[in-house]
C-alpha cells in the first residue's frame, strides 16, 4: 500500500505543472529561503561478511528541513541545506523465520549545484551535490514468529569488543545528493530526491577477511514552500 501511495504521488507531481492555471511571473534574482518535508523509501546495499550482496527490502522513512539558494549565474544556484532524514533497511531471513528492520536517523547536510530555468509556470529544478550526514540514533528490531527484541544503536567507528547490547554503525555518512521538480511561481515547489551513500556506514569489528559493506541507498519525494 505505502508503495503505491509513492508511486502515486510521483505521478501527480508530474502532472501537477501541466495542469496549473497561474500566469508566468518573471522571478527576481536574490537569495531565497525554503521549507520542506516528504516520504522516501530507504535502504542497505552493498555485502556481507562472506562478501555476497545483501538482499535488503526498502523501509519507508521521512525527511524535513530548510534549504537557501544562492544566485550565482543566471538560472544557476548553489542550494546549501540542513535536513532530518529517516533512513534504514529491512532483511528476511527466510530460513530462521526472522525479520530484521534497521532505523537510523541524521542529520544531513546536501550542497547541491542547482539549475533553475523558468518553464512553463514556474522553474525546472536540477540538482546535484555533496552531502555529508551525522547519524543522531537508531534501532534494530528483529522479530522471530510472535517475539520481538529491540536494540539501540551506537555510532561508533570501530566497535571491537562492544557490548552486544546495542547494534553499532558509523557515525558519519557522505556520497552524493541528486534532485529533480518544478517550481510554481507562487512558491510552492515538489521535486524527487536521491542519496547515494559512498561511505561504509558499517563498524569494523576486526575480525579477519571481513568483507562487509553498508551503504545507505534512497528515494523519495517532497513539497516545500519558498521564500
Amino acid at each position: 500500500m505505502k508503495y503505491r501511495l509513492f508511486i502515486q504521488s510521483l505521478i501527480l507531481m508530474m502532472i501537477l505543472p501541466l495542469v496549473s492555471a497561474q500566469e508566468p511571473a518573471k522571478q527576481p534574482f536574490r537569495i531565497s529561503f525554503g521549507i520542506e518535508g516528504g516520504i522516501n523509501l530507504q535502504t542497505l546495499t552493498g555485502n556481507d561478511y562472506w562478501g555476497e550482496a545483501l538482499d535488503n527490502r526498502v523501509v519507508a522513512g521521512y525527511d524535513g528541513g530548510v534549504n537557501i539558494i544562492i544566485p550565482v549565474l543566471p538560472d544557476l544556484f548553489l542550494q546549501p541545506g540542513i535536513m532530518i532524514i529517516k533512513k534504514g533497511a529491512k532483511q528476511d531471513i527466510i530460513s530462521d523465520n526472522i525479520v530484521k528492520k534497521v532505523n537510523l536517523l541524521y542529520l544531513a547536510v546536501p550542497l547541491d549545484i542547482l539549475f533553475r530555468p523558468q518553464a512553463g509556470n514556474g522553474h525546472l529544478l536540477l540538482g546535484a551535490g555533496p552531502f555529508a550526514a551525522l547519524g543522531l540514533t537508531g534501532k534494530e528490531t528483529t522479530k522471530s514468529g510472535p517475539a520481538s527484541t529491540e536494540l539501540k544503536v551506537r555510532f561508533l567507528a570501530d566497535a571491537s569488543g562492544e557490548p552486544t547490547t546495542y547494534v553499532y554503525y558509523k557515525a558519519i555518512d557522505a556520497g552524493l545528493d541528486l534532485l529533480f521538480g518544478y517550481e510554481f511561481y507562487s512558491n510552492i515547489y515538489f521535486r524527487l530526491n536521491s542519496q547515494i551513500g559512498l561511505f561504509k556506514i558499517n563498524s569494523d569489528y576486526g575480525l579477519p577477511n571481513d568483507r562487509t559493506s553498508k551503504k545507505n541507498l534512497g528515494f523519495g519525494i517532497s513539497t516545500g514552500y519558498r521564500f
